[in-house]
């Protein structure tokens, strides 16, 4: 079991601050807590009040009888010392202190006092200048601002508590889930290294995405990232000189030379993204589809022009387009119409139906010279979308039940309505879709990336 799983998993919670004003911090992370799945036992802490949201409220956390597993600190940044003593005294193990003040306006030796009662007690801390955690499988919302993401396989960790909610509603939005949302604020004790060995251990957890402003401990991180078997997605900001300026405003970050963060991202094969929409483009992928045994795809569309501009895309991004192979060409021969030539792009022509997309699909699936498909619909006007995705929910469906999976596929899917009403039915069934040619060759690209860091780049070419 990991060291931090009581954090992200605790049998009891006291929110320490707890209010009865609504839209305040201390109301709206007690409602958070109660209002979804979460079972443990809560505890209100107000000295001013004796109950809180329909629950006895208490003075102090040493004056509640039961355990204390997770402290939820919200109380002004000058009494989180006084408050993380009595959780000491009391015994709780860790505490998510989402009060700011610190670091982030100057006043390191605030954060210094807090650092050594937690080492006194052997506290663990999240923050401080946090929203807090969201732990979506379990129904646990240890944070101040609304919104529960979908459950699913991927797991978040920002030090932008504002970014964190805006990545939440992006999934929403999506359709994407995930298992865990970690608002890291100014990492005073648990930093990106600590997150990076929980869910790597976490079995609710796929893949690991992080925004970055900063590294602690750039050499703990490397070996925490080398030793993870799980692959991570990392948006680093602070690229250029005003955005690492803006970094060491914001949560106090020293962002460093942007060359050294894609050095040590490429040592331990992270694979970055370079805004929020290629992080998920990414995650996606690696969380639903298997890592691709080498770069070359195969395309199919039913329409030319798709399938030329995602050949562009692919190679523009290191991919390969190849030669399919004789025996494939025989099956689609037998498939396609007379007036079309098989290659690769495939073009079904747009009156294809279920079973020239089914068949074609199955004939790159078994084609040696293949290590990953690309499926694309143009919405032509006499098309019939719906019949394309149930095509690529059989073949999905096909794979996944498969004891080892070898290839990916994914969707490139470009229309109006009928086409977003079919994408959201992708979705539902967790085929990562994309709405343009570039951002389905670079979700490619993850996976070909992931299957050579597991060194599943070993194909030879088959006739």
């Amino acid at each position: 079991m990991s060291s931090l799983d009581f954090f992200f998993n605790p049998k009891s919670i006291a929110v320490i601050g707890a209010s009865r004003t609504p839209g305040k911090i201390g109301y709206e992370a007690l409602k958070n807590v109660l209002i979804y799945e979460y079972k443990g036992d809560v505890y209100p802490v107000n000295p001013n009040a004796d109950e809180v949201l329909g629950l006895r409220a208490y003075s102090s956390v040493k004056e509640i009888k039961g355990d204390v597993e997770l402290g939820l600190i919200v109380v002004p940044a000058e009494f989180v010392p006084r408050a993380l003593e009595e959780c000491g005294e009391k015994g709780v193990r860790g505490a998510v202190i989402i009060s700011s003040g610190f670091v982030e306006i100057g006043n390191s030796e605030l954060g210094e006092k807090v650092l050594r009662i937690a080492k006194k007690y052997k506290i663990r801390i999240l923050g401080p200048n946090t929203m807090g955690f969201k732990n979506a499988n379990q129904g646990l919302d240890a944070s101040f601002v609304f919104g529960m993401p979908y459950k699913g396989r991927i797991g978040i960790a920002s030090q932008s508590g504002a970014l964190s909610i805006g990545i939440i509603y992006y999934a929403l939005l999506e359709r994407i889930g995930l298992s865990k949302v970690i608002g890291m604020g100014n990492k005073l004790d648990i930093d990106d290294a600590d997150i990076i060995e929980y869910l790597s251990r976490d079995e609710s957890t796929r893949v690991i995405c992080m925004y970055i402003e900063g590294l602690k401990d750039g050499k703990r991180f490397l070996e925490a990232a080398g030793k993870c078997k799980k692959p991570i997605v990392v948006l680093k900001a602070g690229r250029t000189k005003a955005g690492a300026l803006a970094a060491v405003s914001h949560t106090g970050a020293l962002a460093g030379a942007d060359e050294v963060y894609d050095s040590v991202f490429r040592q331990v094969n992270i694979i970055r993204a370079k805004d929020v929409t290629e992080l998920f483009d990414f995650a996606n992928a690696l969380a639903h589809q298997p890592p691709a045994g080498g770069k070359r795809i195969g395309i199919i569309s039913n329409g030319g022009g798709a399938g030329i501009l995602l050949a562009d895309a692919c190679s523009e991004n290191g991919l390969l387009v190849p030669e399919l192979g004789a025996r494939t060409i025989k099956k689609l021969e037998e498939v396609l119409p007379a007036l079309v030539k098989p290659g690769n792009p495939v073009d079904l022509v747009g009156n294809a139906g279920f079973y020239r997309y089914e068949a074609v699909m199955r004939a790159l699936l078994e084609d040696g010279n293949i290590d990953g498909i690309i499926v694309t619909c143009v919405h032509a006007g006499y098309a019939r979308p719906r019949e394309y995705a149930g095509a690529v929910l059989k073949m999905i469906d096909m794979q996944r039940k498969k004891p080892a999976p070898d290839k990916p596929i994914i969707c490139c899917w470009i229309g109006g309505r009928e086409v977003e009403e079919v994408i959201e039915d992708l979705k539902i069934e967790n085929v990562p879709v994309y709405r343009d040619t570039t951002r389905a060759a670079r979700a490619m690209l993850a996976l070909v990336k992931e299957g050579g860091r597991l060194g599943l780049h070993t194909h030879k070419r088959s006739e």
